[in-house]
C-alpha cells in the first residue's frame, strides 16, 4: 500500500470517492466565491475610474488595475489545484535539495516576519 505524504500517513486508497468529490466541490465553491469577489472589486474600481476625468493619470491606472483584477479573477476560476499539486510533487522529486533550500528560506522569512509582530 502506498503512503500519501500529504495526508499524515493515510493511504491513498482509503478515502472513498464521495469524500474526494466533496473536497473538490468545496474547493470549487471557494474558487468561485473568491473569483466573484475579485470581479466585484474590479467592477467597482473600473466604475470609480470611469467617474474620474478620463485624461487623469489616476483614471488610467484605475482602469488598468481593474483589468488586472478581472484577469486575476479568471485565473482563479481556471486554477486546477490537482495539476498544481502534481507539478509541485514532480519538482520536489526532481530536485529535493533545491526544494529543501526553498522551504527553509520561506520558513526563515515567515519566522522573521512573525517575530516582528
Amino acid at each position: 500500500m502506498e503512503m500519501n505524504d500529504w495526508e499524515g500517513g493515510k493511504t491513498e486508497k482509503s478515502a472513498p470517492d464521495g469524500q474526494e468529490r466533496g473536497k473538490s466541490c468545496g474547493f470549487d465553491e471557494v474558487k468561485s466565491i473568491v473569483a466573484d469577489r475579485i470581479h466585484q472589486v474590479a467592477e467597482a474600481l473600473g466604475g470609480k475610474a470611469a467617474e474620474q476625468d478620463a485624461r487623469s493619470g489616476a483614471a488610467h491606472y484605475g482602469k488598468e488595475a481593474s483589468e488586472w483584477l478581472d484577469q486575476s479573477a479568471e485565473y482563479v476560476r481556471q486554477f486546477d489545484y490537482k495539476q498544481a499539486d502534481a507539478r509541485v510533487r514532480e519538482y520536489v522529486r526532481q530536485s529535493p535539495e533545491r526544494s529543501l533550500l526553498i522551504a527553509g528560506a520561506v520558513g526563515l522569512i515567515i519566522g522573521a516576519l512573525w517575530r516582528r509582530r
